[in-house]
């Protein structure tokens, strides 16, 4: 019979947490920027409120990554590189797109998703290339 509490990486369990509450901070800036009246000042604080936990993910990730042996490593450069660029051409067509006025504005949730998306993609061509 499977153990029901099976011991959790701390490592994994500190990145959800910190990923969630990066996640209820960047909601809540985007939705207070949007529905709430505020001088420059404030509004410029509320857009930068959710830096603090975006840095501490991205630290989070170097972490976590610098820990896996080389060959992993590769595999999530390989990763990265399809998403970076991937998103970097989409970015730029939707562009384009704007200035041909057939798209309205870009919304960066779309563009993270899209960026999610890209990485799975990427890291399944990688690992696929190596087998």
């Amino acid at each position: 019979m499977p153990e029901l509490h099976r011991k959790q990486n701390p490592s994994r369990i500190l990145f959800l947490l910190v990923a969630l509450l990066a996640t209820a901070i960047d909601i809540g800036a985007f939705r207070v920027l949007a529905r709430v009246e505020l001088g420059p000042t404030p509004r410029i604080l509320v857009a930068l409120a959710p830096l603090p936990g975006d840095i501490a993910l991205i630290w989070l990730a170097l972490r976590a990554i610098r820990k896996l042996d080389e060959f992993q490593k590769r595999v999530h450069f390989e990763a990265v590189v399809v998403a970076f660029l991937s998103t970097g051409v989409a970015v730029f067509v939707y562009g384009y797109l704007q200035k041909a006025e057939v798209v309205g504005p870009l919304n960066f949730g779309i563009v993270w998703a899209l960026m999610l998306a890209s990485y799975a993609v990427g890291y399944r061509i990688a690992v696929s290339h190596y087998q």
